[in-house]
């Protein structure tokens, strides 16, 4: 789809997807997670069963769409201040090569410690029934759903931080 629409365009797409009420749908079990493996930016497979036993902020994102690009360096600071529990950040890119993501990484002001995964078909997409980007999911350490966000977040904000504070707390109870 990004071959055909400009980057104007991009932008009104993901806001009206984001506004749909299938945006909205249930997800599916989320311990789908588990089950899949994706390429790192290194062309390396990755097996995300190995995050099981972390609390996990799973993100869905492009590097044409300005919410996601935006989010990133605060994602990385939500990781830099969890760096000692057993949390973690994956973002998912959906449906672009890795040169494209690997460029667009190294362009940014902030470098991203966290798994930039690939998925050049959507097939994360489609697990979880995203509808819009960014849409971030937060996973217990089962991989059950805590909660889902759609659209750009300030991820190091003081409510963000207490989130995953509490999904910590609640696995340590």
């Amino acid at each position: 789809m990004k071959r055909f629409i400009s980057a104007g365009y991009r932008s009104l797409l993901v806001l009206m997807l984001s506004l749909t009420p299938a945006a909205y749908a249930d997800t599916p079990s989320t311990s789908e997670l588990y089950r899949l493996e994706l390429q790192n930016t290194d062309n390396e497979a990755v097996d995300l069963s190995a995050y099981k036993g972390k609390i996990v902020l799973l993100n869905f994102w492009a590097t044409w769409c300005p919410p996601c690009v935006k989010e990133m360096p605060s994602m990385q600071r939500l990781r830099n201040h969890f760096s000692e529990q057993p949390f973690e950040i994956i973002a998912i890119n959906i449906g672009e090569s890795s040169t494209a993501v690997s460029s667009f990484l190294l362009e940014l002001d902030t470098e991203l410690t966290f798994p930039i995964l690939l998925d050049e078909e959507g097939k994360s997409y489609q697990v979880f029934g995203i509808r819009g980007l960014p849409m971030t999911l937060l996973l217990d350490k089962q991989g059950e759903l805590l909660s889902r966000t759609l659209g750009g977040k300030d991820w190091d904000s003081a409510a963000s931080i207490q989130l995953v504070q509490a999904a910590l707390n609640a696995e340590n109870d």
